[in-house]
């Protein structure tokens, strides 16, 4: 492992974990797996880290950022619509497997057990929702259109997490997101 200014060394750290988040999910931070994926020593780990649950909390936290992030670049010039399916395209599309959004679920799953990552969970949730209000904006007031970003976000993490447990569900998951995404964007 090359010598790295100490935040730019932390910087790496964040940044292979979030690369276990996305790859294997939340709970497969551990020092072990991030030094493997770092290509370093778990030393290096625990002398950046308080402990394994800072660590998870700021991957989550860097994980979150570039997915909304992403999602913000590839949502421009679509409408309410178009934009809320292309955020729950792994739920609604007839091959998805609600992978991304079963990481929400997971971390919320953490949230409650970790303090945390309970912060950084509840942080992204705020902005993510900040951004899927903008998007259901449009004509409708800002509280109402945060309220309905809330309503389908909380829900889409809830099937995702879901489709991760059973494939058994009485309704398919992906009828249950169109339908609620047809609601809160007036098109059916």
């Amino acid at each position: 492992m090359a010598y790295l200014a100490r935040a730019e060394r932390r910087r790496s750290i964040v940044e292979a974990a979030a690369a276990v988040v996305e790859r294997d999910g939340l709970s497969a931070v551990t020092a072990r797996i991030v030094a493997d994926e770092l290509g370093g020593s778990q030393g290096q780990i625990h002398h950046h880290f308080a402990s394994t649950e800072e660590l998870a909390a700021e991957a989550w936290r860097h994980y979150a950022a570039q997915q909304i992030d992403e999602y913000e670049r590839n949502v421009g010039g679509l409408d309410a619509y178009d934009a809320l399916v292309l955020f729950f395209a792994d739920l609604v599309s007839t091959d998805g497997d609600g992978h991304a959004l079963a990481r929400w679920a997971e971390a919320g799953a953490h949230a409650q057990q970790r303090p945390l990552v309970a912060r950084s969970y509840v942080e992204t949730l705020a902005r993510l929702t900040d951004v899927l209000a903008a998007v259901l904006a449009g004509d409708s007031e800002a509280a109402q259109a945060r309220t309905a970003a809330w309503r389908i976000l909380m829900l889409g993490v809830g099937l995702a997490g879901l489709t991760r447990i059973t494939e058994d569900s009485p309704v398919p998951a992906r009828d249950v997101m169109l339908s609620a995404i047809g609601a809160e964007t007036g098109r059916r």
